[in-house]
């Protein structure tokens, strides 16, 4: 998995691309959040359009991910969502927890 981040004035984009999201690459990800959150940059983009496949583990990322946002007062969501995501989210109830949006735009301007 590739993580790649962009700037914008008030946000991060983090954009992962992969085939496969398995959880070794977690520690590129935590990185990334962890920077932005380190330059003040508290909203929090996760754009999921080019992911291909999600396990447990990289839900557990995703989890992980929202929980280090939050418990610094960031806001931490998810754009353009595959619907094979937005499906494990809904059978794990995970749908409730994470602020989902179609496309990256839309997270930006919420």
């Amino acid at each position: 998995m590739k993580v790649h981040t962009k700037e914008y004035d008030n946000a991060v984009v983090i954009s992962l691309t992969s085939e496969m999201m398995l959880g070794y690459e977690a520690q590129d990800f935590h990185d990334a959040i962890t920077s932005s959150l380190e330059k003040n940059i508290k909203k929090i983009v996760i754009d999921l359009s080019n992911l291909k496949y999600i396990s447990s583990w990289g839900i557990g990322i995703l989890i992980h991910g929202y929980t280090t946002v939050t418990n610094q007062e960031g806001n931490f969501v998810l754009a353009a969502v595959p619907d094979f995501v937005r499906d494990s989210l809904k059978k794990t109830k995970l749908d409730t927890v994470f602020t989902k949006f179609d496309s990256v735009e839309d997270a930006l301007k919420s």
